[in-house]
């Protein structure tokens, strides 16, 4: 089944931490990084629940030692509309 996960930083060098960790801790791939105002950064993985789950975690780890860290969140088998709108939100 798959799953898309979400951490949201406050500034860029947490979000790359956390997208470098999610994506070597296991097997999901960045869908998304988006740039908010307010300096507000939010990475989209994508891949099985398990591993994203477990990105996620590992990533708000790294993300609070580095930075003020906001939130996190998994939606488990999305649906197809959901993807497709964040595609096009992140262009």
């Amino acid at each position: 089944m798959s799953a898309i996960g979400f951490i949201e930083t406050s500034g860029r060098l947490g979000a790359i931490v956390a997208t470098d960790v999610a994506l070597k801790t296991a097997n999901v791939r960045l869908l998304s990084l988006h740039k908010a105002s307010g300096g507000l950064v939010t990475v989209i993985i994508q891949g099985d629940v398990a591993a994203v789950q477990v990105a996620i975690d590992t990533a708000q780890v790294e993300a609070q030692l580095l930075c003020e860290y906001i939130t996190t969140n998994v939606i488990p088998k999305p649906a197809n509309d959901t993807i497709s709108n964040i595609k096009m939100i992140s262009k």
